[in-house]
């Protein structure tokens, strides 16, 4: 960890990636070289709230992006409640950082839509949002793991196929407890993109 210390955009993003991978419950400080100050909340490895100033959540996360440099440090501790909007999984809030379009079936599409109470995940989409998941925990080699099972991700077609190839690939992991998490993440994303996965 290099707190205190000056830091790129990039770098400190990294160092908020290493303790999200580390499970870390407290809040990430960062000054920036405007002199603004950002807070991002974390419980267990998850980022659950997000400041920019007086911005909160989404809106934050555009500003946040605009950084070119700054300082943090971190405070263990559980990170205060926020109010409104929820944050979107880990996988999306780092590629909203990057500048990607989200991963996440609830944006940009219209309740109600023509087609909506059809949707499912396609097996491109798996893959990312598993490659996103699985960076939490193993780091910039993600992909690398990830891209063993590709094949199987991209033509399963009903949950026992997806919920086999997701244990497998939880194992990777090699831990229980992260592993656990990162099955539990992954299907209920897939859930949440209503992908049939009933046993």
């Amino acid at each position: 960890m290099r707190e205190h210390q000056p830091l790129s955009y990039t770098e400190l993003i990294g160092e908020l990636h290493a303790l999200v991978a580390a499970g870390c419950t407290g809040v990430m400080f960062i000054r920036t070289e405007s002199d603004h100050s950002v807070r991002i909340g974390l419980q267990n490895g998850r980022v659950v709230s997000c400041n920019y100033r007086m911005f909160q959540q989404q809106k934050a996360i555009s500003l946040i992006r605009q950084i070119r440099s700054g300082k943090y440090a971190f405070k263990q501790g559980v990170p205060g409640l926020v109010f409104g909007e929820a944050l979107p999984a880990n996988f999306d809030f780092f590629r909203e950082l990057a500048g990607e379009p989200s991963l996440s079936p609830l944006v940009a599409r219209q309740e109600g839509a023509a087609g909506a109470t059809d949707l499912r995940l396609s097996g491109g989409e798996l893959f990312e949002a598993v490659v996103h998941e699985l960076t939490v925990y193993l780091g910039p080699i993600a992909r690398m793991v990830a891209t063993e099972y590709e094949q199987a991700l991209r033509s399963a077609t009903s949950g026992e196929q997806v919920r086999a190839v997701v244990f497998q690939l939880a194992q990777e992991i090699g831990e229980a407890q992260p592993a656990n998490e990162f099955e539990t993440h992954i299907l209920s994303l897939v859930s949440s993109w209503q992908c049939p996965v009933d046993s």
